[in-house]
């Protein structure tokens, strides 16, 4: 198994405002056939999205337990280098600032403990209007340039706990999220799927095509038609803290025709992907993450 530790250039979408209220009512409209009435349009109001009770109104959320990080160390973003960031064990924490030189203004450190401790502060804006992500601070395991194949294994589960700095229209646009390469790693070859456990304005690229359900939580389910390889899941409710099965996520790709049941792993990531903070300085942190594998 190997794990590189840095210099992966990541190829990453950017999410256009312009289509977030046209993919809103698509959603809608979609989850009315599914029976799921959360979506609705109600009057000309669109469906909202931000995850959670009170999300939409600003109200901090509470934060998860977890660990805290009381002497960390500084990763600042490296100009030269997207993927600065620290080894902890077999995991990378990362900056991930892979889109971030075409705007101005923009700062962001990586504060890590360990690979379960972390933190960034970030600050960047919207202001040029595209809706692109900027940087996605994060932490990784990795099998590449040796993948390890789906069929192996018997599960494959993941906890997580997050902190933002709040939620609502007030704290920016950004979602926490595992992102995680199929067949090759951000190639031409290989497939994106991503898990948005807590959404706060953002709105993944491609179409909705359905719902998925996993550990009570259902995921709207977004696909780019091909050639693009990207599926995204987006959870209905959206969740700070909790676990998920990935391997029922890449077992529903399979059954969908989306992905080959002899597909590989490359590479986890769980972190926040970030579009804006409305200029402010914003503390994002994870204080607890793990992956746990079961060989059949």
């Amino acid at each position: 198994m190997s794990h590189p530790k840095g210099g992966v250039k990541k190829l990453r979408r950017r999410y256009a405002r312009r289509d977030r209220y046209r993919d809103v009512i698509a959603v809608a409209i979609t989850l009315a056939f599914l029976g799921l009435g959360a979506y609705f349009l109600s009057g000309s109001h669109s469906a909202s999205l931000y995850s959670g009770t009170g999300a939409e109104g600003g109200i901090p959320a509470a934060a998860p337990a977890g660990n805290k990080c009381a002497n960390p160390t500084a990763v600042p973003v490296d100009p030269g280098n997207a993927q600065s960031g620290v080894t902890k064990g077999k995991y990378y924490v990362t900056n991930d600032s892979w889109n971030a030189r075409g705007y101005s203004g923009l700062a962001q450190t990586l504060f890590v403990c360990d690979y379960n401790s972390w933190y960034a502060v970030a600050a960047m804006t919207d202001d040029t209007g595209d809706g692109a992500v900027k940087t996605s601070p994060n932490v990784q395991e990795t099998w590449y340039p040796t993948p390890t194949k789906l069929s192996s294994w018997k599960s494959i589960t993941s906890r997580f706990s997050d902190v933002p700095p709040g939620t609502g229209p007030k704290y920016g646009t950004w979602e926490y999220e595992y992102d995680i390469w199929l067949n090759g790693l951000a190639d031409s070859k290989s497939t994106e799927i991503m898990i948005w456990t807590f959404n706060n304005g953002q709105a993944p690229t491609g179409s909705p095509v359905g719902s998925f359900t996993d550990a009570s939580q259902t995921y709207v389910v977004y696909r780019s038609p091909p050639p693009a390889k990207y599926i995204a899941f987006v959870a209905l409710n959206g969740s700070l803290s909790g676990h998920v099965n990935l391997l029922h996520f890449f077992r529903y790709a399979i059954a969908k025709g989306w992905i080959p049941a002899s597909s590989k792993l490359d590479q986890i990531c769980n972190g926040v992907e970030l579009v804006s903070t409305n200029g402010k300085r914003e503390k994002f942190a994870v204080n607890n993450f793990s992956i746990s594998m079961q060989l059949r």
